[in-house]
């Protein structure tokens, strides 16, 4: 139909406008200030300007100067107009099948001419990123109202996780797990098109999160990830998955990753992306998941954006975009739910479904377990954040990089660097720069039952060695157990603090709270600082001799996000280093002594680094809660503590770095300040006499002296 052409000449012109935009800014720019533009107005001149960069001889005047961007608008429109009509091709030929299989879902009309491409009333392309030639997720809409989506992959892992859901809804008493519908075609594949409902009563909202903690936990044994708020719909009280494309998805901590804690969550239920994951930039923070994430808001991070767009004052800026709301968490009454509220219903959900899985698993096991039937389906391997490939390609759109291919191969060259962060996998660079001058967002695939990679290109990659994906899932599924249930329950709750709207610290109501008239008895307080002992060794994470926790730390004072503990006193390993060492000094038990010293075995690797950046020092500070004061103090009392001379003597270069980050520090609070570094610095003087220890606390006192008080009132940050 005319209009669905029309919407394809669209969709591809506002593609290519998006590409080419830095450099018409730029010749805009210039035509201004060279005055070749006509016009009385702003406006008008910018209109002169489209009219004469329109023309035969304008365009090929701006493809001689940008020989790059020519190759990559050619490129773009070639592999767009390949891509939509394969699509139809492939409509064309499936309506048969289409119309019998049940992906039109209700509103179809069961008949072959309802759904092939003359009966199309519209195609929004581009719902997702694109790969392999320009192809991506599209949503078809037909003249009776029925609505599809077409996936240019294959769907063999969908088809059997849907027979994978079935059989889990006829393990696990009232889950009745729902997926979308898909028609397999080998190298593409239909996909039923899922569409927001609201809950009609509270029971049914608890009900979709006691769901949700069910596909929770099938999730978490089959080792998927990715689930952000995109892939979910919140049908009624049936959460939707859909998309599985990243199930029996290798481990995504780099390899010699030597944090135990952070193995561990990485490993966890954690990594599934169900659960809060923060997308953090300088001064605010945006939740991203599944559970939590899905709101209309900002975003933490800036973007290039245009000012005085349509004029010919059209600019490039830099500010924050924004995000629009998904359908993945349930409405009740039109408001949006609090996650945080249901939390209890969600872990019910999850502990009930790894039961199940667990007590089931001969049924997933073996040469004929359900499992095996994924061994040869494709499955997607993401070594890096999509994210960094995107930015890679809008960065790399820059007039200077549209020029010479050379300057912009360098851009992408950025990908064997550190500069775009760790790659899980690394070794892929040459696929990846590839697929970035294809105009695609890279992708690899891999098999459950195998352990190479094929690239977007189609070139087999060998694997890391190790187990294939359906080694480790079916290792998993061997390994279930109450113990670790509890320890996945745990982080579940942990993470869910993320999602509370309440604030981090609230006032309290007026006045102290009334305290006992006498003080506990001795016994009394060391029998609940035992109990706590226990706990932290209990909870800890050990790797040879170096044990570590998971924790929420606090950003900003306004966001709680779940991570392996960082070093400093306040929410790091060294504070409960601290109190296991006050612990064991006070009961003689060796346990306490233990974890305390295996808690600060990155220590020394820590100060060494710090060395050779003493440029970053000022950021860090020299601050008692969660500056470097506090981490010298900690080594030193825990040395005493346990007359360990190699801890005492980690104390000397951590002072040197506290007196040096004071001299750079901008902060005078406690927490992260000069004060801080003060009061610590006087506290490893008064036990080690250590003349760099009174140098550093001269200096941070002179720093307070001279500085204005803090604005703001409290004790961490403010003028107290």
């Amino acid at each position: 139909p005319a209009t669905v052409l029309e919407g394809f000449r669209q969709d591809t012109a506002r593609r290519l406008a998006r590409l080419a935009a830095r450099t018409l800014v730029l010749e805009l720019h210039q035509a201004r200030t060279g005055g070749r533009l006509g016009g009385k107005g702003s406006r008008e001149r910018f209109r002169d300007f489209l009219r004469l960069t329109a023309c035969r001889a304008g365009l090929a005047s701006l493809v001689t100067a940008y020989p790059v961007l020519a190759r990559v608008l050619a490129r773009s429109a070639l592999n767009a107009a390949d891509a939509f009509a394969e699509m139809l091709g492939r409509l064309a030929a499936d309506r048969d099948l289409l119309a019998s299989s049940g992906v039109l879902g209700d509103r179809g009309t069961g008949t072959a001419g309802g759904c092939g491409p003359d009966a199309l009333t519209g195609v929004a392309a581009g719902a997702g990123d694109s790969h392999r030639g320009g192809r991506a997720v599209m949503l078809l809409r037909f003249a009776d109202g029925a609505r599809l989506v077409y996936k240019p992959r294959p769907l063999a892992a969908h088809r059997h996780f849907n027979t994978l859901v079935a059989w889990f809804n006829s393990r696990v008493d009232g889950t009745d797990l729902r997926s979308p519908r898909v028609l397999d075609r080998g190298a593409y594949g239909w996909a039923e098109f899922v569409e927001e409902a609201p809950c009609r009563s509270a029971a049914e909202t608890a009900h979709f999160y006691r769901r949700l903690g069910a596909l929770l936990a099938l999730l978490h044994v089959l080792d998927g990830t990715d689930l952000h708020h995109e892939n979910l719909i919140a049908l009624g009280p049936h959460p939707v998955l859909v998309d599985v494309e990243t199930l029996f998805h290798p481990p995504l901590v780099p390899a010699g990753f030597a944090d135990p804690a952070a193995r561990a969550l990485h490993a966890s239920v954690h990594r599934v992306g169900l659960l809060p994951q923060l997308l953090v930039g300088d001064t605010s923070a945006l939740d991203m998941s599944a559970i939590g994430g899905g709101r209309a808001a900002p975003s933490p991070v800036e973007t290039a954006d245009w000012a005085a767009a349509g004029t010919d004052t059209m600019r490039l800026v830099r500010r924050a975009g924004r995000f629009t709301g998904s359908a993945n968490r349930p409405r009740l009454d039109g408001v949006r739910t609090d996650p945080s509220a249901y939390t209890d219903a969600l872990c019910d959900g999850f502990r009930a479904a790894y039961t199940a899985l667990s007590e089931c698993r001969r049924e997933l096991l073996g040469p004929d377990g359900l499992l095996r039937m994924f061994a040869r389906d494709e499955v997607r391997f993401v070594p890096r954040p999509t994210s960094a490939y995107a930015t890679l390609l809008h960065e790399s759109t820059h007039p200077d990089l549209m020029r010479d291919a050379t300057e912009r191969q360098r851009v992408f060259a950025l990908l064997r660097t550190g500069a775009l962060g760790a790659t899980a996998l690394p070794g892929l660079e040459d696929e990846e720069i590839a697929e970035l001058w294809r105009g695609d967002v890279p992708v690899f695939t891999t098999r459950p039952g195998a352990t190479d990679l094929w690239s977007g290109t189609g070139r087999r990659v060998p694997g890391s060695g190790g187990p294939c994906g359906l080694e480790r899932v079916e290792a998993k599924v061997r390994a279930l157990d109450t113990v670790d249930r509890q320890d996945q329950e745990r982080i579940i709750r942990t993470a869910m603090v993320a999602t509370s709207a309440e604030p981090p610290h609230r006032a309290s109501g007026g006045g102290r709270p009334r305290v006992a008239a006498t003080a506990p008895e001795p016994e009394r307080l060391l029998s609940a600082a035992r109990s706590v002992g226990d706990q932290l060794v209990s909870q800890a994470y050990h790797d040879g001799n170096r044990t570590n926790w998971i924790g929420l730390e606090l950003l900003g004072e306004r966001y709680w996000r779940l991570t392996p503990l960082a070093a400093d006193l306040a929410c790091g390993y060294t504070g409960p280093a601290l109190f296991l060492a006050q612990l064991a000094s006070l009961t003689g038990d060796s346990r306490y002594a233990d974890a305390a010293r295996a808690a600060l075995a990155p220590v020394p690797g820590l100060l060494d680094a710090l060395h050779r950046r003493v440029d970053d020092l000022g950021v860090l500070g020299s601050g008692a809660f969660a500056g470097l004061g506090g981490i010298a103090y900690a080594l030193t009392e825990v040395g005493t503590l346990l007359d360990d001379p190699r801890v005492r003597e980690w104390a000397g270069p951590a002072t040197r770095l506290s007196h040096a980050a004071g001299s750079a520090e901008d902060g005078s609070g406690v927490r992260g300040g000069a004060a801080g570094g003060l009061v610590s610095l006087l506290a490893v003087h008064r036990t080690t006499g250590r003349a760099e220890a009174w140098r550093g606390a001269e200096l941070c006192a002179e720093r307070i002296a001279a500085a204005p008080l803090p604005t703001a009132e409290g004790f961490a940050d403010g003028a107290a």
